[in-house]
């Protein structure tokens, strides 16, 4: 559990860690929770009338010997968790079946880098090149996965099934021809009905093996399926689709908008939380959507960005109302995307 106490404004520093949501006196949020305090959101809360600011303590985000190294064993995790998907995926298609205790230690692995959210994030971030998307793709929907069922507050066993469901959830693309899943051109109607089958492929690889639960292998079945009835392979909807599946299915696409592929370049954080925005009512659970988009944005204070003016600027508020447009530092004056339209980000730097 998070260590939490308020401290007084004037006493806060920025790179601290908001612990809890902090509202007005008429219940308005001001300010959510992980959004790491600079000069900008400080200032704001002051002339709100804000007098003390839930922080979680020991939380530091400065430059440090400390940080630094915990930043580094997440990366380092990360690449070793790659590597043993790959290993995983390449022992499947040379026909082997697959190592349940090399998917549990995975599992595992990817679970103990739940309390080190920024750095996590972070390196999400960072790593996702287009060569290696194959194998970053499901260790980055489990580890979104993992992020969204910990702030729905599911139970221990809950977030290691769901990331246990990520990390299986594409397994069945060994059974795909390489040269439909890496096509550059747009699929013809009966390759997009082989990439439809992957789940179907995926289940039948892990069906068999007694350990995996009844709510992971429909996780891993059905995280295609959409709210509306317009998924696959099933086309089930709403109530029927089981919660790991809801919760794989807002971290599939979002990795899958936000990183690099042979035949699409990625888009900006900003960008897909409109997509979501504009797709995502009818599409995914509601509650598990916003819950993943409100979080997820605010880990995206202080990053350095390039404006569609060539200039370059930087995060410092994402308004908890209007999450794809936030506040932009730039050029020293502070940019507000939602009332000033002829700015925009161009890409994150």
């Amino acid at each position: 559990m998070l260590n939490i106490k308020y401290e007084e404004i004037s006493k806060c520093r920025p790179g601290q860690v908001v612990g809890k949501n902090i509202y007005n006196m008429r219940g308005v949020l001001l300010v959510s929770k992980n959004v790491v305090l600079n000069d900008y959101v400080l200032g704001r809360l002051t002339d709100l009338g804000v007098t003390s600011v839930p922080v979680i303590v020991d939380h530091f985000l400065a430059d440090g010997p400390a940080e630094e190294t915990t930043q580094e064993k997440v990366f380092k995790s990360y690449q070793k968790d790659m590597e043993e998907y790959k290993e995983i995926l390449n022992n499947l298609a040379s026909g082997k079946k697959l190592d349940y205790e090399q998917v549990n230690a995975l599992t595992t692995s990817i679970y103990q880098k739940i309390n080190h959210n920024h750095y996590l994030v972070d390196c999400l971030n960072k790593l996702k090149e287009k060569d290696q998307y194959t194998f970053t793709h499901s260790i980055n929907v489990a580890l979104y996965s993992m992020l969204i069922a910990k702030w729905l507050e599911l139970s221990e066993k809950q977030i290691t099934g769901v990331i246990q469901a990520g990390v299986l959830h594409d397994i069945g693309k060994t059974k795909i021809k390489p040269e439909i899943l890496n096509k550059k051109g747009p699929l013809l109607p009966e390759e997009f009905e082989q990439i439809k089958q992957h789940p179907i492929y995926s289940y039948q690889i892990i069906k068999d093996i007694p350990q995996i639960s009844k709510k992971t292998l429909a996780g891993v079945i059905m995280h295609h399926e959409r709210e509306n009835g317009t998924g696959y392979p099933l086309g089930v909807s709403g109530k029927h689709i089981p919660l790991y599946a809801k919760t794989i299915a807002v971290a599939d696409v979002y990795d899958a908008l936000t990183s690099e592929r042979v035949y699409k370049k990625r888009v900006t954080p900003f960008e897909t939380f409109r997509e979501f925005e504009k797709i995502g009512y009818g599409e995914f659970d509601v509650k598990i959507m916003l819950t993943f988009l409100a979080n997820i944005a605010n880990f995206y204070i202080g990053s350095k960005v390039k404006m569609n003016t060539g200039e370059i600027g930087e995060i410092v508020f994402v308004p908890p109302y209007s999450i794809s447009k936030p506040i932009v530092s730039c050029g020293g004056k502070y940019i507000d995307l939602a009332k000033d339209p002829s700015y925009a980000i161009e890409e994150m730097i």
